[in-house]
């Protein structure tokens, strides 16, 4: 023992070692005192060295909450989600007690999640990639904040007021204890407010594949950040949990080739990214052995589609129209006017098929030419006329809607008037209006505001000229096909749409979901048509 006590001297404090190797010969019970503290300060420091350990309260304590990006080994493969297995900590045995029973909440997979999702249809496939994600691991989901173990929010920045709803959202729920993610474009478009929210997890648009380990790690009392954009977007394959169970939205590509000056977006989903024609394909099939009834492709601007892969919107309609089942109905989403231009008949072709419906979303912001250079939209009035008029030459029936800016700061009386007079010509079906707000560090954000009440003067008188016309008085009466797929609880209807996307409403026979049934059109309103099954 006596030759070992130099290897005491490294691990215990200097002068301890030497008082004892002095008196070594003395005393064979000082030794044995000597190795005592030796063992215990070892252990101490091999406890010092870990940045995580388990108390007795069985509470995780850190030194540093990592950032998520240094959670991974370098090198190594992270595994597929759902094939991983849990790692347990080594058991430290505890009286038992109603508190033991209560931290059996504080288990992966245990919680409750409350997850809110604002924004456009490509927003919402995110939100059900990622509760997909959560409900495989176990996680369930509850319909308020106040229930929840803790709060993801999936934000939008197309509008002010939608990203400072999230934004409230997000601080409320912090400031009352709940561990919060915030994900979608808001963060993705805006460090700096990422940053100033202290105590928020971030998690963006290109990462959402990673939403379980990014809740967990809030859980645990973590606030992590991972922003970074990943050229590879998330798998078309991951688990989903629909909104509505017959109807599957699939993102087709993310980000845009416009520059739009007013946009927000595009600091958040970047360029062009397509996904191929065959993942998109597999994960309509994939949805359609799942009970979906509905496919709808979305996008910043599907019109874009495949221009980076060598591949276009029109080919990848076929395509995937010609492997839907008969009673598949597939329909197309937002697209801008530029690139959708090229393809007005072979698009056209497509929308004539029994299983697509005859849908449209094509925004033109504006009717002035003059408004749509400052806004950088990259077409004019008549281009986008040109559009409108070629498919409504080959597809008569079909429904186009469209949205309008109002206020736009480079936009005169003359130039308001003129997107009054288009929407007079074009009667469109749905219009959506809404008020210019500058976006934080965009360019249009720097040009000089128009004065709050002409923009709201505009805006409503834009929104009574919509009201004044009939949208579908021209239905009641006929018989139409139509294809159910959701209920309205507070009427006690059912809903569905014709091929040509109205609206139609019978009353409330779930048995008819998921399927289509002759209807008789017995009236009609402004929003939609009323009708019986025959």
């Amino acid at each position: 023992l006596k030759n070992k006590l130099p290897f005491f001297a490294e691990i215990c404090p200097m002068d301890w070692a030497l008082s004892f190797q002095a008196r070594g010969n003395r005393s064979v019970q000082a030794i044995f005192l000597a190795a005592g503290v030796g063992i215990f300060y070892l252990l101490q420091r091999i406890k010092k060295s870990r940045s995580t350990f388990l108390d007795l309260d069985g509470q995780t304590e850190t030194e540093d909450a990592p950032e998520m990006e240094d959670l991974e080994v370098p090198g190594a493969k992270r595994q597929p989600w759902g094939s991983g297995q849990v790692r347990f900590r080594r058991k430290v045995k505890l009286e038992a007690s109603a508190a033991a029973a209560e931290r059996d909440v504080h288990l992966p997979g245990k919680q409750r999640i409350f997850m809110k999702t604002q924004g456009c249809a490509h927003n919402n496939s995110d939100s059900e990639f990622m509760m997909g994600l959560l409900q495989s691991y176990g996680y369930s989901f509850v319909d308020t904040w106040q229930q929840a173990d803790a709060v993801l929010v999936n934000s939008c920045t197309v509008k002010g007021p939608s990203q400072d709803s999230a934004v409230n959202l997000v601080k409320g729920a912090r400031d009352r204890g709940k561990p919060v993610i915030l994900t979608g474009c808001v963060p993705s478009a805006d460090a700096n407010l990422a940053k100033s929210l202290v105590g928020v997890s971030m998690l963006g648009v290109s990462q959402l594949d990673r939403v379980v380990e990014v809740v967990e790690q809030a859980l645990q009392g973590h606030h992590v950040s991972l922003l970074s954009h990943r050229s590879v977007m998330p798998s078309l394959e991951l688990p989903k949990v629909r909104k509505n169970q017959f109807i599957e939205i699939i993102p087709i590509s993310g980000g845009c080739l416009g520059n739009c000056s007013y946009c927000k977006t595009k600091h958040a989903r970047g360029s062009l990214n397509s996904y191929s024609e065959d993942a998109i394909v597999s994960r309509a099939l994939q949805a359609v052995e799942e009970g979906v009834t509905e496919i709808w492709l979305t996008s910043e601007d599907t019109g874009a589609y495949g221009l980076d892969i060598g591949s276009n919107i029109a080919k990848l309609l076929h395509k995937v129209a010609d492997a839907l089942p008969e009673h598949v109905m597939l329909k197309l989403g937002m697209t801008n006017p530029p690139y959708m231009l090229a393809h007005i008949q072979s698009v056209a072709e497509v929308l004539k098929r029994p299983n697509v419906f005859e849908y449209l979303h094509v925004p033109v912001q504006s009717g002035s030419d003059a408004v749509l250079r400052a806004m950088v939209r990259e077409y004019t009035r008549a281009e986008f006329q040109r559009l409108v008029d070629g498919l409504r030459a080959e597809v008569p029936e079909i429904f186009i809607g469209t949205d309008v800016i109002c206020g736009f700061p480079a936009e005169g009386a003359e130039d308001h008037q003129l997107s009054m007079d288009l929407v007079k010509e074009y009667r469109f079906p749905m219009l959506n209006i809404s008020q210019f707000y500058p976006r934080p560090n965009t360019p249009a954000a720097k040009l000089k505001r128009l004065d709050g009440q002409t923009v709201k003067a505009r805006s409503t008188e834009m929104t009574q000229l919509f009201e004044s016309y009939s949208t579908w008085d021209h239905l009641a009466g006929a018989t139409k096909k139509v294809w159910f797929s959701e209920t309205d609880e507070k009427r006690s209807q059912t809903v569905g749409h014709t091929k040509s996307y109205a609206k139609v409403v019978v009353p409330r026979d779930d048995k008819l979901l998921g399927r289509s049934a002759m209807v008789h059109l017995t009236s009609a309103t402004k929003w939609h048509v009323q009708g019986r099954v025959v």
